[in-house]
């Protein structure tokens, strides 16, 4: 029976007064979401802080730690070989030394940023940088060196100074003056070589098709040598999922849960989890031949814009589960799961 695993990224959330005290998670109409739940099994397992980290646990059943940068340039088939660091990079704006990070931008100031990088770029030219963006601004950058700078991580609030970005600085400030705001910061650093010793000590991986528009997620997927398909969105990757399961186990990761929640509006939130349902729902007859399993790797604050270290809920649906859930899929109780252990507690045969 094929399995179809399904990460709605940063889905939870905290309970919020406009929606009686309830989760947008818990107050949304979901049909195919709360039907997995009803006629399966639901629980806990352990939230981690970033997407990445998650995932390595849950794929390989043991926690590793990897730069977020590396991780991500895996994912983006950006160079990190011997002698290189990889920095995620977010958008974010800098007065005095306090950091917001920027997500809310818009498709102009996200075009005004990419000339400004492109602008600034000639002040890295002597770290040979490799930098790629994507969706929101962000992206991610490489550079020559061995040096790494331990800078502020998103989406919490931070503190930077200008002498911090260490060789980074002209550039961020170029940047910043050239879009009359906005900046580019690098975090999450690391060296390639890490990830390659790594790699060598996991033995044990699952065979699923990775389905993301993220490089976090389609990033450990290369990393751990999965087959990854890249999507603008999540409903092209519920069409491409669909697709592929008549001839292999899938994963797909919904990364826009997450980013709707760090711009801090709880009613827009619930909209999308119930335009993802809707979506999912299309394809229940091409799902229902599967075992089904909904999970969430961390909190995510619609009010706040902050990630919430929480145990978060998954259910799954499946020979081995059937008929004594829950009505609903949201941020509740029951068995409690540890990460490394989910995949083969959960989706055995």
């Amino acid at each position: 029976m094929r399995k179809l695993i399904i990460l709605l990224d940063g889905a939870a959330d905290e309970r919020i007064p406009i929606f009686d005290n309830r989760t947008p998670l818990e107050a949304a109409s979901k049909a195919f979401m709360d039907g997995v739940a009803r006629d399966g099994k639901v629980g806990t397992t352990d939230g981690k802080d970033y997407t990445h980290t998650f995932l390595l646990e849950l794929l390989t059943g043991r926690p590793y730690e990897i730069p977020r940068g590396v991780i991500e340039a895996y994912g983006l088939e950006l160079p990190i070989g011997e002698g290189r660091v990889a920095y995620r990079m977010t958008p974010a704006k800098v007065r005095d030394h306090n950091v917001e990070w920027y997500y809310n931008i818009t498709c102009d100031e996200e075009m005004f940023l990419q000339r400004a990088i492109i602008k600034n770029r000639p002040k890295l030219a002597s770290m040979d940088p490799k930098i790629l963006l994507y969706h929101g601004g962000k992206g991610v950058l490489t550079v020559k060196g061995d040096d790494i700078l331990d800078l502020p991580k998103p989406p919490g609030q931070a503190k930077l100074d200008g002498a911090d970005l260490g060789p980074f600085e002209d550039f961020a400030r170029g940047v910043q003056d050239s879009t009359g705001g906005i900046t580019l910061l690098p975090w999450g650093g690391g060296l390639g070589k890490v990830a390659v010793d790594i790699r060598r000590e996991i033995t044990k991986v699952p065979d699923l098709a990775v389905i993301s528009k993220s490089p976090s997620a389609l990033g450990v997927g290369r990393f751990l040598g999965m087959q990854t398909h890249r999507v603008p969105g999540f409903k092209e990757g519920a069409k491409v999922a669909a697709q592929l399961l008549g001839r292999e186990d899938v994963f797909l990761h919904i990364e826009e849960t997450d980013d709707i929640s760090h711009k801090c509006n709880p009613k827009d939130k619930l909209r999308l989890i119930e335009e993802i349902d809707r979506e999912l729902a299309r394809y229940e007859k091409h799902f229902q031949r599967c075992e089904v399993a909904l999970l969430i790797d961390h909190g995510a604050s619609s009010v706040t814009g902050e990630h919430l270290l929480m145990r978060v809920p998954f259910a799954v649906r499946g020979p081995r589960w059937k008929g004594d859930g829950t009505a609903s899929f949201h941020e509740n109780g029951g068995q409690h799961f540890p990460l490394g252990a989910l995949l083969d507690t959960i989706l055995e045969d």
